[in-house]
């Protein structure tokens, strides 16, 4: 069967990309047989190229955060609201190591005492910041990577960024300087 009977038969967007190819030199259309391949002798630029697993290996890969559990899951060890941040936490044992080893923090919404004196805190669907125990050493370490904030407040898709909040911890600076005028 000539060749170009077998690119007929193909559909009209890849016939034209076979045409286009094929008139550009990237592609070497045999005159016998009906394969069709890319040629480094037709075009001396083309290249094959192979992929490593990571693109970019001097990047550090971030650590995949686990997805929250629900709410009553037997997992979470505590779920308190604090009043001077207005936010809501969550602690995990992801790994049934008996200690916090995953949290999570929610911006709340409105909040209010029961009859009772106790907090009732309506909350946004997902939270803000994340923290996960990479080490397993029992703590929340942000200069190690385990802090992460989630701008979209979309749950873990991927689009969570490392928190750094150094900037906040820096010292204030002196400040205005106020001298008595002189008279």
């Amino acid at each position: 069967m000539p060749i170009l009977s077998v690119i007929h038969h193909y559909r009209p967007v890849t016939r034209i990309l076979v045409y286009t190819l094929a008139l550009t030199g990237l592609l070497v259309i045999p005159t016998s047989g009906s394969e069709l391949w890319i040629s480094q002798k037709a075009n001396p630029w083309v290249f094959r190229a192979a992929m490593n697993f990571s693109p970019f290996p001097s990047i550090q890969q971030r650590p995949k955060l686990p997805v929250e559990p629900e709410e009553f899951d037997p997992r979470e060890i505590k779920a308190y609201y604090d009043w001077r941040n207005d936010m809501f936490f969550r602690e995990f044992d992801l790994t049934g190591s008996g200690s916090v080893n995953f949290m999570t923090a929610r911006r709340t919404y409105k909040v209010w005492l029961d009859e009772f004196g106790t907090p009732v805190v309506l909350t946004m669907g997902d939270p803000v910041f994340y923290w996960i125990d990479l080490n397993g050493n029992g703590k929340f370490e942000q200069e190690l990577g385990e802090m992460f904030k989630d701008s979209y407040e979309d749950g873990v898709t991927g689009n969570e960024e490392p928190y750094d909040n150094s900037d906040l911890q820096e010292p204030a600076g002196p400040g205005p300087q106020w001298e008595r005028p002189q008279n």
